[in-house]
């Protein structure tokens, strides 16, 4: 980058200055503190890039709540967090959802140890009153840095009794500019925290919050998609039932005009007429909800029907629904005996 090349030219600068003018001892000190700088810096790029490495690792789920119980685990795997509780936000109120203990020593302790603390959390949910920690987090929509919690009045008493908490970092999780959730996190009960620990845990849920927020916008995406193609196969349904609809032209006069007019013919008796069932139900139904009248019948499922004569679920249900509401029934096992009864033949047992 231009900036930092041209900023290492004039620290160049200062210590070759610092030379020429035979201050030996002030160059020294100047470079030694140039390079621990430099460590500093690498070491947040370093802490930083690997809190959005453990984030993405969750990038395939697609569950919000799913998403929410596999960060605590994800955050102490790619971080240098060995302890994390997420909570989600009910009316003013923390509700532990999921906890991971990772002390690298003894993996089924630390389940036991996370399990223990969510059960007793959950027994009185904390209540997040005006002065707490945790409330001016979700105001400030900010992670937070809290040391000295044995004297500190605004953090939880139980809370902090149950972690054994000397500090710890909390940060939001947000959902289209809501908290939905909070992350706590530390290093272990008596292990110290300072500022590059609080913009870790933020970044790891700023992350995780564009991660969510993208799969929402998927799961809309897929909701309109879905609503779409139904919209379609109902018109393509309706279309196609308009396309078929049998019409007859008769001729009345009318003082001196005549004007045509449409009229449905009537159905054909059953008994001596033949058993033809075009005949039957010309005019009162189309052709291609005759096809599928014929199919139910013969004990034909939605999906069947649908196989059978190259449709869609959608579109059988909507000619289902048309011959239900034409032929004056109330469900598909009427439809079948009137259609049985108009041709003549017995219903079946």
């Amino acid at each position: 980058m231009p900036e930092l090349a041209d900023v290492r030219r004039r620290l160049a600068a200062v210590d070759a200055a610092l030379a020429e003018a035979g201050r030996v001892q002030r160059a020294a000190e100047h470079r030694e503190a140039i390079e621990q700088l430099r460590e500093r810096f690498e070491q947040r790029f370093e802490a930083l890039a690997r809190a959005q490495d453990a984030a993405a690792s969750l990038r395939r789920i697609s569950s919000q709540a799913e998403l929410l119980r596999q960060a605590p685990r994800a955050l102490t795997d790619g971080t240098g967090f060995r302890r994390a509780i997420v909570s989600t936000i009910q009316e003013s109120t923390l509700v532990p959802l999921a906890a991971r203990f990772d002390s690298r020593a003894d993996a089924d302790a630390d389940t036991d140890a996370a399990e223990q603390t969510l059960a007793q959390l959950r027994e009185q949910p904390i209540r997040l009153e005006h002065h707490m920690v945790e409330s001016d987090v979700m105001r400030r929509r900010r992670a937070t840095l809290v040391t000295g919690v044995e004297l500190n009045p605004r953090v939880d008493r139980r809370m902090a009794t149950v972690l054994g908490w000397s500090a710890y970092v909390a940060a939001p999780l947000l959902s289209g500019g809501s908290v939905i959730a909070m992350m706590h996190a530390d290093r272990g009960p008596a292990a110290p925290l300072d500022a590059l620990d609080r913009d870790v845990l933020w970044e790891f849920t700023t992350v995780l919050a564009q991660m969510n927020e993208t799969a929402e916008l998927r799961r809309a995406l897929r909701q309109e998609r879905e609503a779409l193609r139904r919209f379609i196969d109902q018109a393509t349904a309706l279309s196609a039932s308009l396309a078929d609809a049998p019409i007859t032209f008769s001729a009345y006069a009318s003082g001196d005009r005549e004007r045509s007019v449409v009229a449905l013919p009537e159905p054909v008796e059953s008994g001596d007429a033949l058993r033809d069932d075009r005949l039957v139900f010309s005019g009162l139904l189309t052709a291609r909800e005759l096809d599928v009248l014929r199919l139910l019948a013969e004990g034909g499922t939605n999906h069947t029907i649908a196989d059978a004569l190259v449709l869609s679920d959608t579109t059988v249900k909507f000619h289902v629904n048309g011959i239900l509401r034409k032929l004056h029934v109330a469900n598909r096992a009427e439809a079948v005996a009137r259609y049985l009864s108009m041709l003549g033949l017995p219903s079946p047992q």
